[in-house]
C-alpha cells in the first residue's frame, strides 16, 4: 500500500525560492494564460510523475498537492552533489512519524519555462517509494503560486497564471461542473468539504496519495467499521511499516458540491502522523496541536478516485472546480 506523505512542517520554511515566470507579461488580466505545460507520466499506482530539470539534469517528481513543502531522495542529492544543512531534531515530521533531519538547496530548478533558483527542500527520511526514477516531491510551497489545471485523462499538468476573470477557468469540454469551496490551512494542505455516504467531512486533497483513506478511529467512531468484520477487507500492510494494517470498505456514494462518485474504495488505518503529534509535547517551534491547521483531518482524498477526474484548483479563488475527465483541450 503505497503511503500518503504529508509532512508536517512551519509556513516560514517555505519562504523563499518561488518559481519565477519567464515568458512574457500580459496586459489583459482576465484572460487565461497558461505558464508551463508538462506531460504526467503514471506511477502504475494512480499517482503521476512530471519531468523537470535540477541543476540541469532531467529528474522526475511526484505531483503531490498534499505536501506542504517541496522533497528530494537522499539518492538525489547525493547523485547531484546538493548542498544539505541540518534542521533541528523533531522538528518536521512525515505522515509514518518519521523526522525530517536535512534541508538541501536546489541552485537550479527548471519547470517548462519557468526558473528559479536556491530553492530550499526537505531531504525524505525514507524512500518514497521502491521506483527508482523519483527524484522527490513537487509541493505546495512552488505550486500555489499558480492555478493547477490537472488533466489526467490527457495525462496533462497546466501551471495556470492566477490572474483571470473569478470562475472563468473552464476552457474544456464539460457536461457538468462542481465548483466546491476550498481552504489553504496554515500546513499549506486544501481542505475541501465532502459526503461520505450521508456523513458530511472534511478531506484533505492530496495527488500524493494513491488511495482514498479514512482514519480508522473515524471509521469506527462514525460508519461502525471494525476490524475483523466482513466489511473490512485486509489489505496487507503500509510501506516501510509491518505493524500498521490496512483495511479497505467500499462506501456507497462519495459527493463533493454534487458531483457523486459511486461506489468509492476507501484505505482505512490509524493515522500514524496524528498520533505522533498527540503524544510530542510542543517544543516552542514545533507545530504541537492536532488539528486541521495542521492538515490533520479524517478523510485524505487520493488519486484512486481523482484520475478519473479534471481538475483546478485556484489557489486565489480559494475554489476547486472539477469536471468528468474529457477530451484535451489547449487553455
Amino acid at each position: 500500500m503505497t503511503n500518503i506523505r504529508n509532512c508536517i512542517v512551519r509556513m516560514m520554511l517555505l519562504a523563499g525560492g518561488w518559481l519565477c515566470l519567464t515568458g512574457p507579461t500580459f496586459a489583459d488580466e482576465c484572460r487565461l494564460e497558461r505558464v508551463a505545460s508538462l506531460d504526467m507520466i503514471d506511477t502504475g499506482d494512480s499517482r503521476f510523475y512530471v519531468r523537470v530539470m535540477i541543476e540541469g539534469t532531467p529528474e522526475l517528481m511526484l505531483v503531490d498537492t498534499g505536501a506542504p513543502a517541496s522533497t528530494v531522495e537522499k539518492k538525489t542529492v547525493a547523485g547531484l552533489q546538493l548542498i544539505t544543512h541540518r534542521l533541528f531534531e523533531g522538528e518536521m515530521k512525515n505522515s509514518l512519524g518519521q523526522d525530517f533531519t536535512d534541508m538541501a538547496v536546489i541552485h537550479s530548478l527548471g519547470i517548462d519555462q519557468l526558473h528559479a533558483t536556491d530553492v530550499k527542500v526537505l531531504v525524505e527520511p525514507s524512500p518514497l517509494s521502491n521506483d527508482t526514477r523519483l527524484a522527490g516531491t513537487l509541493g505546495v510551497d512552488l505550486l500555489r503560486n499558480y492555478d493547477i489545471d490537472l488533466d489526467f485523462a490527457a495525462h496533462k499538468m497546466n501551471l495556470m497564471s492566477p490572474d483571470h476573470c473569478p470562475g472563468k477557468v473552464v476552457y474544456w469540454p464539460a457536461s457538468s461542473v462542481a465548483v466546491v469551496p476550498m481552504h489553504v490551512v496554515m500546513a499549506g494542505h486544501i481542505i475541501v468539504p465532502v459526503t461520505l455516504e450521508g456523513h458530511e467531512l472534511d478531506a484533505i486533497l492530496d495527488t500524493g496519495s494513491s488511495a482514498t483513506i479514512l482514519d480508522q478511529a473515524a471509521a469506527q467512531d462514525i460508519f461502525g467499521l471494525h476490524p475483523g468484520t466482513p466489511d473490512m477487507k485486509d489489505a496487507g500492510h503500509l510501506d516501510n511499516d509491518s505493524n500498521t494494517t490496512v483495511y479497505t470498505h467500499t462506501f456507497k456514494s462519495l459527493s463533493l458540491e454534487g458531483l457523486t462518485i459511486g461506489n468509492p474504495v476507501v484505505a482505512i488505518f490509524p493515522d500514524l502522523a496524528k498520533a505522533k503529534m498527540a503524544h510530542t509535547p510542543g517544543l516552542g517551534t514545533r507545530i504541537a496541536d492536532v488539528g486541521e491547521q495542521n492538515g490533520v483531518t479524517d478523510l485524505t482524498l487520493g488519486m484512486n478516485e481523482m484520475r478519473h477526474l479534471h481538475l483546478y484548483i485556484s489557489y486565489k479563488e480559494q475554489k476547486l472546480y472539477i469536471t468528468p475527465a474529457a477530451a484535451p483541450t489547449q487553455p
